[in-house]
């Protein structure tokens, strides 16, 4: 795939009549990946992530965010090897992200849901057959 050929990797829909959609596109060391979110088949919102696909030995990249009329989002790439990603939200509460089966051109699979209504971001884990492979902590924006 050319450099700056957008994708569609990964789709989904979400609570409230929502549908998702993650995009990516781009090299090794810039690669974009966005999530874009529509409401009754009209854009609602959407944000994503650049920078390198994954960085050093990592196994995933991530990326959380809101708008103040939607729920939390959560999104990452990983390894082609990662077989499950699970969110867990600062409450305690485990979400089993949507994930992509490897898609080649990038050499990545792609994961993302929304959160339950009232929930943030607290974790990300990449498991494969049931082990941990890496934890990420999700620090809630605006809190230290």
């Amino acid at each position: 795939m050319e450099p700056g050929n957008e994708a569609e990797v990964l789709s989904g829909v979400a609570q409230g009549g929502l549908r998702w959609a993650v995009v990516a596109s781009g090299t090794d060391q810039d690669f974009c990946t966005m999530l874009h979110v529509y409401r009754d088949g009209q854009a609602a919102g959407g944000s994503g992530f650049g920078g390198p696909k994954l960085r050093g030995t990592a196994v995933m990249n991530e990326w959380r965010g809101r708008r103040d009329d939607q729920p939390y989002f959560v999104m990452a790439r990983t390894r082609p090897e990662v077989d499950r990603v699970v969110a867990i939200t600062s409450s305690g509460t485990e979400v089993e992200l949507a994930l992509s089966p490897p898609v080649p051109a990038f050499g990545l699979r792609f994961a993302a849901a929304a959160l339950p209504d009232g929930e943030a971001p607290g974790r990300l884990r990449a498991e494969r057959a049931g082990v941990v492979l890496e934890s990420w902590p999700q620090p809630v924006p605006g809190r230290d």
